[in-house]
C-alpha cells in the first residue's frame, strides 16, 4: 500500500446537481451519471504566472459514493469515491490504475483538491 499521498488541483468540474445525482445513482445498475473533473497533473510554469497552463491528468470512470458538507455554505463539499487515473504519464498512452479518492470541491468556483489513495 502506498502511503505517499499527494494532492492535485481540481481545475474544473461538475455543478452541484450533477454531483449529487452521480452520488445518488452510484450503485444503481444500468443508471450512470457521467461525471468528470479536470485535474492538473502539473503546470507548464509556476502556477502563479498568468501565462501558466495546466497539464491535464488522464482520469476516467469517476464514481462518487459520499458527499459531506465542508463548511455549511452549500457550495463546499468533501467527496469520497473511486476512479481510474494515470498519475505518472505526461505524454503517451495512459496506463490507468484504480484509485480511491478524497476531495475538497467547491461547486461555486468549480475548483478544489483531490487526493488519490491506492
Amino acid at each position: 500500500m502506498n502511503t505517499n499521498k499527494k494532492s492535485y488541483d481540481i481545475v474544473t468540474g461538475p455543478n452541484k446537481d450533477t454531483l449529487f445525482d452521480a452520488c445518488k445513482y452510484a450503485y444503481v445498475r444500468g443508471a450512470k451519471v457521467p461525471i468528470d473533473f479536470a485535474v492538473a497533473l502539473g503546470y507548464t510554469m509556476p502556477k502563479q504566472n498568468p501565462l501558466a497552463s495546466y497539464i491535464p491528468m488522464d482520469i476516467i470512470d469517476f464514481k462518487i459514493v459520499g458527499i459531506e458538507n465542508e463548511d455549511g455554505s452549500g457550495h463546499s463539499f468533501n467527496l469520497h469515491g473511486y476512479c481510474k487515473a494515470d498519475i505518472e504519464t505526461v505524454i503517451g498512452t495512459p496506463t490507468y490504475k484504480p484509485y480511491r479518492f478524497t476531495a475538497y470541491y467547491n461547486t461555486k468556483h468549480r475548483s478544489g483538491k483531490i487526493t488519490f489513495i491506492e
